[in-house]
């Protein structure tokens, strides 16, 4: 979390847009933790993804992933994606979507700190 923090007193700092300050402070993110994913084959892709991280399933026969996307111009969500692990293998085989949670607020620090609550709290932190 520190270095989310790190990131954040820097964008006070800046005086972008929220939307490109989202997608930096994302791309810094995935950056550091690109070495924690460890079946990048699955990982949720789209345009309104800004971020998704690998998480542990919510049983040991699958993988979720955790995704930072915007649904609007200010509703930004939190989406969970799971694939069993029989299936991670097959490269034509997609990920789910299971649990989606609103994050009701336009600045990018408290979007940021939204989306990392879920994420630990699906690490069991």
């Amino acid at each position: 979390m520190t270095l989310l923090r790190e990131i954040i007193a820097q964008m006070k700092e800046d005086k972008k847009d929220n939307l490109q300050q989202i997608r930096e402070l994302c791309d810094q993110i995935k950056e550091e933790e690109k070495g924690n994913v460890e079946h990048k084959s699955h990982l949720p892709k789209g345009p309104n993804i800004f971020l998704a991280l690998e998480v542990p399933g919510r049983t040991s026969k699958e993988v979720a992933y955790l995704t930072l996307e915007r649904e609007s111009e200010d509703l930004y969500l939190a989406v969970l994606y799971t694939i069993p692990l029989l299936q991670i293998r097959m490269p034509d085989t997609g990920v789910k979507r299971q649990k989606v949670w609103e994050i009701e607020d336009h600045r990018p620090e408290k979007i940021l700190t939204e989306y990392a609550k879920q994420y630990k709290y699906l690490r069991g932190e």
